[in-house]
């Protein structure tokens, strides 16, 4: 019996040293998680430390984006891409330079990588996505009219959540779902998109001539009337905002389409915390109706 076991064991330890040559080719696609590759070459420490490069780097990288004013930004966009793939290449040389004699280490198991794998999609990338998205950048898709034509519909714009818009700044609106139930219009979350033109302390007045500010109009070239009024006037009498002062911690947004805009001309003024950050580019625009992309909207700078 005791010699049964043995042979048994031993059987088993012969089975568990026996040479598993790493695959360099296998390592390049296990790299698409990156750090994988490495994890599979036998460089598990490696792995781990490009991975956690890679996620600050990318996320310094968008932040440098948002701050960068030139369509030279566009290189931060890369930035990702081009970390991935130096990571894949490395492990990918990584794996073609360990001996054809390679012994698997306790972390080379086909349910370690699925584990590593499942933890990076399920726990650490949400989490890494929910702090940095609330506190330094955030994408939203664009899906109406209202700030059209500075930003228009299909465009995928980044939010400064690090800065506070100030006055001409676009600015992000975020409500909440109780908000939401009472406000048919939002969609999508709950998120508006909105020009800041009155803040704290402000008297603002919308008449049939325009928009006013402390009792001086406005000149807004960036302002769109679709629909002309009847009466020719610059605005009807459902648009008119009687001369109010913006009260503390609130602000007063309009919408750059002011035909199709659903701004404080409808929702009154607008509490400072529901002020989710500063508008600053477009990422990149979808044409759905066309089927390509407007290029010529990357890395385009929001004033």
């Amino acid at each position: 019996m005791s010699e049964h076991i043995l042979r048994q064991t031993q059987a088993s330890e012969s089975t568990e040293v026996e040479p598993k040559p790493r695959k360099p080719l296998l390592a390049l696609a296990l790299s698409l998680c990156p750090g994988l590759g490495h994890h599979y070459a036998g460089y598990l420490g490696r792995g781990i430390f490009f991975y956690i490069m890679l996620v600050v780097i990318s996320w310094a990288a968008a932040a440098a984006f948002m701050f960068v004013d030139s369509r030279i930004s566009v290189i931060f966009l890369a930035t990702p891409f081009v970390g991935i793939a130096l990571i894949a290449l490395d492990a990918y040389r990584l794996a073609k330079k360990q001996p054809a004699d390679y012994k698997r280490q306790w972390f080379n198991r086909g349910w370690i990588y699925t584990a590593v794998f499942l933890t990076l999609v399920v726990t650490i990338n949400p989490l890494m996505d929910k702090i940095a998205g609330s506190h330094i950048v955030r994408a939203y898709f664009i899906t109406s009219p209202g700030m059209d034509p500075t930003i228009l519909s299909h465009d995928i714009i980044l939010v400064n959540k690090m800065v506070t818009p100030k006055k001409q700044d676009i600015a992000l609106i975020e409500f909440a779902d109780d908000d939401q139930r009472q406000l048919t219009n939002l969609k999508g979350g709950g998120q508006l998109v909105g020009r800041i033109i009155g803040v704290p302390g402000d008297t603002v007045e919308v008449n049939a001539s325009g928009v006013y500010v402390n009792g001086k109009q406005l000149d807004e070239p960036y302002a769109n009337f679709v629909e002309p009024t009847r009466t020719g006037a610059l605005y009807d009498e459902t648009s008119y905002f009687e001369p109010t002062q913006v009260p503390t911690d609130s602000y007063f947004v309009l919408a750059d389409n002011r035909t199709y805009g659903f701004d404080s001309r409808i929702l009154g003024f607008i509490p400072k915390e529901k002020i989710g950050g500063k508008v600053t580019k477009v990422f990149w625009s979808w044409n759905l109706d066309e089927g390509h992309f407007k290029w010529e909207r990357t890395a385009l700078g929001l004033k």
